[in-house]
């Protein structure tokens, strides 16, 4: 993983994390009458977030070999995967910013993405100027960090016709 600091807080980026089959993988295993809404989202999207007793588990516990690979690149130790889920962006929509108050760290896996994907940007927790940091998505690029900073994607609108990542929360073991 590469350590990069913006705001005084350290992100992790890896380019090529999954390769094309694993991908293809999990692209596959999403069941689309598990997706549903959430109002985070603006626009055209569905997610597998929450899932709940009712629905599926969550999309890496179909997964267990990506789900370790990734546990394996968690930069705090003895973290274990608290959950996962799978959004899908269609053009014209966007993400709030919000946080992940009840985990350590969180990651994304961008598993669609093209040149007119919108960007995953972070808000300086610590800036009265909200000073924002943006990293244009590639498919395969994992990106991790604490759960308490805000992201979403800012005021980058999604023009791909659809965007797929994988996202995920870890918790002490």
């Amino acid at each position: 993983m590469d350590k990069k600091t913006i705001f005084t807080i350290d992100i992790y980026e890896k380019y090529n994390f999954l390769n094309d089959t694993e991908i293809d993988k999990i692209i596959n295993s999403i069941n689309k009458v598990d997706l549903g809404q959430y109002d985070y989202f603006k626009g055209e999207h569905t997610t597998s977030y929450p899932a709940t007793a009712e629905q599926t588990p969550y999309i890496l516990d179909y997964h267990k070999d990506i789900e370790d690979k990734i546990i394996n690149e968690v930069f705090i130790p003895n973290q274990r995967m608290q959950d996962s889920w799978c959004n899908i962006q269609g053009k014209d929509s966007t993400l709030d910013f919000h946080n992940h108050p009840n985990s350590i760290v969180s990651g994304i896996i961008f598993l669609k993405a093209d040149e007119n994907s919108s960007k995953l940007v972070f808000q300086n927790p610590t800036s009265l100027t909200k000073e924002i940091h943006q990293i244009t998505p590639t498919k395969g690029l994992m990106v991790m960090w604490p759960s308490y900073l805000r992201h979403g994607s800012g005021d980058s609108i999604n023009k791909s016709k659809e965007r797929i990542v994988l996202s995920f929360n870890t918790y002490w073991k």
